[in-house]
């Protein structure tokens, strides 16, 4: 029998199978799946609100703060305050965050090059996300054809 328990098993496994795959590029960057899921979501170059980032990081705000207390010592990524409320801090990717992504997605790119995920399989991912969460952009987060980088 088929259902949502078999979904959640397959998505899961699915996950922790790509980012053992992934851990090793990762590791020769000395960069963790936290730094990278933080790196992915900032090179869109918005900057983000840490409140923003910690959801589509999936990070929880005390250990989100302490990552980004380090990227910035490492200068991967700076803060800046909003220009409309000087009170929130936005998160941008600095030059060498951006480089490292760069890098970084290309070597993501080569490694997973081979598996079978086309637009078909992403956009009903993204279609599975919309519904299970309302508040939720995919298209943007996924940033159509480099959903992996």
């Amino acid at each position: 029998m088929r259902g949502s328990t078999d979904l959640m098993y397959l998505l899961t496994r699915a996950e922790r199978l790509l980012g053992r795959r992934l851990a090793t590029i990762l590791e020769a960057e000395r960069c963790s799946m936290d730094d990278w899921r933080v790196v992915s979501v900032l090179a869109d170059g918005k900057g983000h609100f840490m409140t923003e980032l910690s959801d589509l990081a999936f990070l929880p705000p005390g250990s989100l703060t302490r990552l980004i207390d380090h990227l910035v010592e490492e200068n991967v990524v700076y803060r800046r305050g909003d220009d409309v409320d000087r009170r929130r801090i936005r998160v941008h990717l600095a030059a060498r965050g951006r480089r490292l992504h760069d890098r970084v997605g290309e070597q993501i790119r080569r490694s997973v090059a081979d598996l079978p995920v086309d637009d078909e399989l992403l956009d009903r991912l993204a279609e599975l996300i919309t519904v299970l969460d309302q508040k939720v952009a995919p298209v943007s987060i996924l940033q159509r054809g480099k959903a992996l980088t």
